[in-house]
């Protein structure tokens, strides 16, 4: 025995809806995670390379700007210098250098003069060669424990503290037998009075070259002080994009620049264990240079990544906010799609039951709303297959019946017309007759023998005898005039000029003392024919042209109320000659009040046939 199982049905709109959710977010969240992840890789990856070139460039910058201070400071050896002193006409090197600190070529009188006098000529060229030298010193040994030094700085003309300088110099550390550039760390330049600058020293020593090599004898000691913005400019020109520090460290692994502040001091050790655990990272360090320096950087991850975690953050809100319109999406298009489907389900039922009346909204220009047009056109097809099969029948039985009807109406209607004028005749009154003969043409060209067009000229005569007929109680009080000259045999639709000349005398001429003229013309333009009715009546004022202009566009054969139709013959004519001819012909009106209204009706021109 076959156990049943129970089917999970699913209709049309829900199985679209599901499949747009399975088939367009799942694949959409695998790919939003592989980006993520690829683009939090490369950019950890750019973020390390990008501060590994920035401590190679910073320790190569660092090296030639030293390396600037370093040539200055050698220039003794290799630089012909007139002092403008007693040492004029003489070159400054090394042996002259001695021979002023130990001051055997002045008169006892005034060496300490004439010798801080050059020496002060010296320093002021070594501060000249750079703007970043902001004062110059020389250190030398005056015998036993004695130091003798000299002192310039082009913003500060008094030195305050020898002590203070030779403990920021480190003077008691200082190695007289090392022929390199040493580098003291940054420090206050407070010896200088009135200045509260932090500065950086460079020093060199200075030997007696006449001796034997590697025998020189020790002269002294030169000091640059630089002005320690001149490695913050360096800084700067890194430009790093994320908030890092760099770090430059001597030989024995202290700090001494940074751009931190608080690391400027500390060891490299100390440094280390000082930024683990607070959200800091050493990404990169370089060798050390010529002059015994390296520089390594660190960056705050929390920070540096911070742009990345906010992007990624945003790609998930879009990706949510994605999925979330997807749903919303997929539900209304399955429910737009199925819609359609159902109303004509319901309109099917409805013809089934042979209700044909039925219109389905077209909606869209998709299958869907071209289905709908197709089920309307067959509903309607349909329609008139049954009224050609059925209806048209009883329809023709109902017209027949009428026809019998009304063979007698003309019939007798021309007969008593006919008796009241021979009547009229007898009694002598001629006017009365033709207005009776003119009335009888009028009813015979009205509902007499059917033709659907006849000649401009014969629809003109009409009008003349509806104006003859106005004419007969006051004499003269409506003037007609018509030109139509070589247009008189072209063919027009049956009755379109006489209500709207009644309309001109009701509506215009009527209201305004009942006198006036109306004149018709016609003009043939390319392939067209334009009538045109004018009359100097009281015409339209804004309002009521729109009313009326609204009623010829609409599908309603005039406004009825209790005892006629308004404007019932303007719209007969305008409906008559758009369902012949199409949409762009018809009949337009324009019109001024107290000046008058123009009517023109705009049909094809049809070319004489021989009747």
């Amino acid at each position: 025995m076959k156990t049943a199982h129970k089917k999970i049905f699913l209709n049309l709109y829900q199985k679209f809806a599901l499949a747009i959710i399975v088939l367009g977010i799942l694949p959409m969240s695998l790919v939003a995670n592989f980006l993520v992840r690829n683009m939090t890789t490369q950019y950890q990856k750019a973020l390390e390379a990008n501060y590994e070139q920035a401590a190679e460039h910073c320790s190569s910058s660092l090296e030639n700007l030293i390396s600037v201070y370093d040539n200055v400071s050698k220039m003794i050896y290799d630089y012909n210098h007139s002092t403008g002193s007693a040492f004029s006409g003489q070159a400054w090197n090394t042996d002259s250098l001695r021979q002023v600190i130990s001051g055997e070529i002045y008169d006892k009188a005034n060496a300490d003069a004439a010798r801080s006098q050059d020496m002060t000529q010296f320093l002021r060229s070594l501060t000249g060669m750079d703007n970043y030298i902001y004062a110059a010193h020389f250190t030398a040994d005056a015998g036993g424990d004695k130091t003798v030094s000299f002192h310039f700085s082009p913003r500060s003309t008094y030195f305050t503290n020898e002590e203070l300088f030779e403990k920021a110099v480190r003077y008691d550390m200082l190695d007289r037998e090392s022929r390199k550039l040493m580098i003291q760390p940054p420090h206050p330049a407070g010896y200088l009075y009135g200045v509260n600058k932090q500065v950086f020293t460079l020093s060199r020593n200075y030997y007696d070259l006449r001796g034997e090599i590697a025998g020189e004898k020790y002269i002294g000691t030169v000091y640059l002080d630089i002005d320690e913005e001149r490695i913050r400019l360096l800084f700067k020109t890194l430009a790093l994009e994320q908030p890092g520090n760099i770090y430059i460290l001597d030989g024995n692994g202290q700090c001494i620049f940074s751009t931190s502040e608080e690391a400027k001091g500390k060891s490299y050790d100390d440094l280390k264990e000082s930024l683990s655990g607070s959200g800091w990272k050493l990404l990169s360090e370089t060798g050390f240079n010529a002059y015994g320096l390296k520089t390594a950087v660190a960056v705050n991850t929390s920070e540096a990544y911070a742009k990345l975690h906010s992007t990624r953050n945003t790609m998930f809100l879009i990706l949510a906010a994605s999925a979330f319109m997807l749903v919303l999406a997929s539900f209304y298009f399955s429910r737009r799609m199925t819609r359609p489907m159902h109303r004509m389900m319901d309109e099917m039922s409805r013809v089934e039951n042979g209700d044909f009346d039925i219109e389905l909204p077209v909606e869209s220009r998709d299958e869907i709303g071209i289905l709908s047009d197709r089920f309307n056109r067959m509903s309607g097809e349909l329609k008139n297959y049954i009224n050609q099969s059925y209806v048209a029948q009883i329809r023709q039985n109902e017209a027949e019946l009428t026809a019998l009807k009304s063979q007698i109406y003309p019939h007798f209607l021309y007969n008593t017309l006919e008796v009241i004028r021979m009547e009229a005749v007898e009694n002598d009154d001629t006017r009365v007759s033709s207005m009776i003969e003119a009335l009888s043409e009028q009813i015979h060209y009205l509902i007499g023998p059917v033709k659907d067009m006849v000649p401009l000229g014969k629809e003109t005569e009409i009008v003349r005898k509806y104006v003859y007929l106005l004419n007969c109680r006051v004499q003269g009080k409506i003037l007609l005039t018509v030109e139509i000259d070589g247009l008189s045999q072209v063919r027009v639709p049956k009755l379109i000029l006489q209500p709207i000349v009644e309309n001109a005398y009701v509506h215009g001429i009527k209201p305004k003392n009942g006198k006036g003229s109306i004149s018709i013309s016609a003009e043939q333009k390319e392939e067209d024919l334009e009538i045109s009715v004018m009359d100097n009546g009281a015409g339209m004022d804004e309002t009521t042209l729109e009313k009326l202009s609204a009623l010829l566009s609409g599908t309603e054969p005039g406004i009825k109320n209790e005892y006629n139709w308004q404007s019932i013959g303007l719209k007969n004519v305008h409906d008559r000659i758009r369902y012949l001819y199409g949409e762009k012909y018809g009949i337009k009106v324009t019109s001024t009040p107290g000046v008058g209204t123009i009517v023109t009706i705009v049909l094809p021109c049809m070319k004489t046939e021989d009747t």
